[in-house]
Protein backbone atom coordinates (compact mmCIF):
# COMPACT_ATOMS: atom_id res chain seq x y z
CA UNK A 1 0.00 0.00 0.00
CA UNK A 2 0.87 3.70 -0.49
CA UNK A 3 2.53 5.41 2.47
CA UNK A 4 0.12 7.89 4.03
CA UNK A 5 2.51 10.78 3.27
CA UNK A 6 3.13 10.11 -0.53
CA UNK A 7 -0.96 9.95 -0.66
CA UNK A 8 -0.98 13.44 0.65
CA UNK A 9 1.59 14.80 -1.58
CA UNK A 10 0.00 13.25 -4.62
CA UNK A 11 -3.61 14.72 -3.73
CA UNK A 12 -2.06 18.22 -2.42
CA UNK A 13 -0.08 18.37 -6.13
CA UNK A 14 -3.06 17.11 -7.95
CA UNK A 15 -5.59 19.23 -6.10
CA UNK A 16 -3.38 22.32 -5.63
CA UNK A 17 0.14 22.61 -7.26
CA UNK A 18 -1.27 21.31 -10.61
CA UNK A 19 -4.27 24.28 -10.67
CA UNK A 20 -3.72 27.09 -12.70
CA UNK A 21 -3.99 30.30 -10.76
CA UNK A 22 -5.30 33.50 -12.04
CA UNK A 23 -2.31 35.24 -9.10
CA UNK A 24 0.41 33.45 -11.16
CA UNK A 25 -0.66 34.82 -14.53
CA UNK A 26 -3.13 31.30 -15.21
CA UNK A 27 -0.49 28.98 -14.65
CA UNK A 28 -0.35 26.34 -12.19
CA UNK A 29 2.03 26.68 -9.07
CA UNK A 30 3.78 23.75 -10.26
CA UNK A 31 3.52 24.00 -13.86
CA UNK A 32 5.62 20.82 -14.45
CA UNK A 33 4.20 18.36 -11.50
CA UNK A 34 1.56 16.81 -13.64
CA UNK A 35 4.37 15.82 -16.45
CA UNK A 36 6.67 14.30 -13.98
CA UNK A 37 4.17 12.11 -12.10
CA UNK A 38 2.65 10.98 -15.19
CA UNK A 39 5.97 9.70 -16.67
CA UNK A 40 6.79 8.16 -13.55
CA UNK A 41 9.76 10.79 -12.60
CA UNK A 42 9.23 11.29 -8.89
CA UNK A 43 10.36 9.31 -6.04
CA UNK A 44 9.87 9.06 -2.37
CA UNK A 45 11.52 8.75 0.50
CA UNK A 46 10.18 8.90 3.70
CA UNK A 47 11.17 8.78 7.30
CA UNK A 48 15.14 7.70 6.44
CA UNK A 49 15.96 10.67 8.38
CA UNK A 50 19.12 12.98 7.50
CA UNK A 51 21.03 9.69 6.46
CA UNK A 52 18.43 8.93 3.91
CA UNK A 53 18.59 12.63 2.39
CA UNK A 54 22.21 12.35 2.35
CA UNK A 55 21.89 9.38 0.64
CA UNK A 56 19.05 10.37 -2.31
CA UNK A 57 21.45 12.88 -2.95
CA UNK A 58 24.60 10.89 -3.32
CA UNK A 59 22.70 8.82 -5.78
CA UNK A 60 20.34 11.21 -7.58
CA UNK A 61 22.87 10.92 -10.83
CA UNK A 62 22.27 7.42 -10.76
CA UNK A 63 18.65 7.10 -11.62
CA UNK A 64 16.04 8.30 -13.93
CA UNK A 65 13.99 10.16 -11.63
CA UNK A 66 13.66 14.11 -11.77
CA UNK A 67 12.50 14.50 -8.79
CA UNK A 68 13.08 12.60 -5.28
CA UNK A 69 10.74 13.53 -2.09
CA UNK A 70 12.41 12.94 0.97
CA UNK A 71 9.93 13.35 3.70
CA UNK A 72 10.04 13.06 7.84
CA UNK A 73 6.82 12.76 10.24
CA UNK A 74 9.08 13.38 12.97
CA UNK A 75 9.51 16.90 12.18
CA UNK A 76 13.36 18.48 12.81
CA UNK A 77 13.30 21.94 14.20
CA UNK A 78 12.52 24.29 10.95
CA UNK A 79 16.06 26.33 11.28
CA UNK A 80 18.14 23.34 11.41
CA UNK A 81 16.34 21.66 8.49
CA UNK A 82 16.70 25.14 6.52
CA UNK A 83 20.08 25.40 7.65
CA UNK A 84 20.81 21.51 6.55
CA UNK A 85 19.75 22.18 3.28
CA UNK A 86 21.36 26.03 3.09
CA UNK A 87 24.76 24.29 3.82
CA UNK A 88 23.91 21.01 1.67
CA UNK A 89 22.94 23.78 -1.48
CA UNK A 90 25.97 25.76 -1.16
CA UNK A 91 28.23 22.69 -1.08
CA UNK A 92 26.88 20.89 -4.00
CA UNK A 93 27.06 24.35 -6.24
CA UNK A 94 30.52 24.51 -5.03
CA UNK A 95 31.26 21.06 -6.70
CA UNK A 96 29.83 21.61 -9.64
CA UNK A 97 27.09 18.86 -8.24
CA UNK A 98 23.89 19.75 -10.26
CA UNK A 99 21.25 19.23 -7.31
CA UNK A 100 19.46 21.82 -5.67
CA UNK A 101 17.09 20.81 -2.26
CA UNK A 102 13.83 22.72 -1.42
CA UNK A 103 12.42 22.54 1.78
CA UNK A 104 8.96 22.60 2.72
CA UNK A 105 8.24 22.50 6.45
CA UNK A 106 4.78 22.91 8.29
CA UNK A 107 5.93 25.68 10.56
CA UNK A 108 7.87 27.48 7.68
CA UNK A 109 4.41 29.56 6.51
CA UNK A 110 3.67 30.56 3.24
CA UNK A 111 1.70 33.88 4.97
CA UNK A 112 5.63 34.60 6.54
CA UNK A 113 7.31 34.49 3.17
CA UNK A 114 4.72 37.14 1.98
CA UNK A 115 2.73 34.11 -0.03
CA UNK A 116 -0.52 33.61 0.97
CA UNK A 117 -1.88 33.58 -2.41
CA UNK A 118 -0.77 30.41 -2.57
CA UNK A 119 -1.73 29.24 0.95
CA UNK A 120 -4.38 25.83 -0.37
CA UNK A 121 -7.52 25.67 1.88
CA UNK A 122 -8.05 22.31 3.12
CA UNK A 123 -6.23 20.06 0.39
CA UNK A 124 -3.73 18.05 2.43
CA UNK A 125 -4.89 15.76 5.58
CA UNK A 126 -4.28 18.11 8.87
CA UNK A 127 -3.88 15.00 10.65
CA UNK A 128 -0.77 14.29 8.74
CA UNK A 129 2.11 16.40 9.98
CA UNK A 130 5.67 16.13 8.18
CA UNK A 131 8.19 17.93 6.63
CA UNK A 132 9.70 17.53 2.75
CA UNK A 133 12.75 18.32 1.58
CA UNK A 134 12.50 18.51 -2.83
CA UNK A 135 15.94 16.91 -4.18
CA UNK A 136 16.36 18.31 -7.94
CA UNK A 137 18.24 19.30 -10.39
CA UNK A 138 19.51 22.70 -10.07
CA UNK A 139 19.69 23.85 -13.76
CA UNK A 140 15.95 22.08 -14.32
CA UNK A 141 14.70 24.28 -11.55
CA UNK A 142 16.69 27.71 -12.77
CA UNK A 143 15.24 26.93 -16.76
CA UNK A 144 11.97 26.89 -15.21
CA UNK A 145 11.84 29.40 -13.07
CA UNK A 146 13.58 31.38 -16.13
CA UNK A 147 10.82 30.35 -18.37
CA UNK A 148 8.09 30.80 -15.77
CA UNK A 149 9.08 34.44 -15.55
CA UNK A 150 8.79 34.95 -18.73
CA UNK A 151 4.87 34.14 -18.74
CA UNK A 152 4.41 36.23 -15.51
CA UNK A 153 4.25 34.06 -12.95
CA UNK A 154 6.42 35.68 -10.46
CA UNK A 155 4.27 39.38 -11.48
CA UNK A 156 2.62 39.49 -7.68
CA UNK A 157 5.61 37.85 -5.65
CA UNK A 158 6.69 40.13 -3.17
CA UNK A 159 10.52 41.42 -3.97
CA UNK A 160 12.22 39.65 -0.95
CA UNK A 161 10.42 36.42 -1.78
CA UNK A 162 11.22 36.38 -5.18
CA UNK A 163 15.09 37.29 -4.49
CA UNK A 164 15.23 34.53 -1.88
CA UNK A 165 13.49 32.25 -4.32
CA UNK A 166 14.76 32.93 -7.36
CA UNK A 167 18.09 34.60 -7.50
CA UNK A 168 19.65 33.42 -4.65
CA UNK A 169 19.22 29.85 -6.45
CA UNK A 170 20.43 31.48 -10.17
CA UNK A 171 23.44 32.86 -8.49
CA UNK A 172 24.42 29.51 -6.76
CA UNK A 173 23.85 28.18 -10.34
CA UNK A 174 26.27 30.60 -11.88
CA UNK A 175 28.65 30.39 -9.35
CA UNK A 176 29.07 27.24 -10.70
CA UNK A 177 29.13 27.81 -13.96
CA UNK A 178 31.92 30.32 -13.83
Amino acid sequence: AMHPVEQDVRKWSHEFLEIPQAKLNGLAPCPYAKQAWLENKVAFSIDTGFDGLVKEVNQFDSHKYEMVIWASTELPDVEYLDGFCDGMNEALAMANVDIHLMVFHPEYDAEEAGLEFLVDDGVSDINLEYCMVFVQKLSLLDDASLSLEKSGYYKHFPDDVYNSLVTERRKLRNAKEN
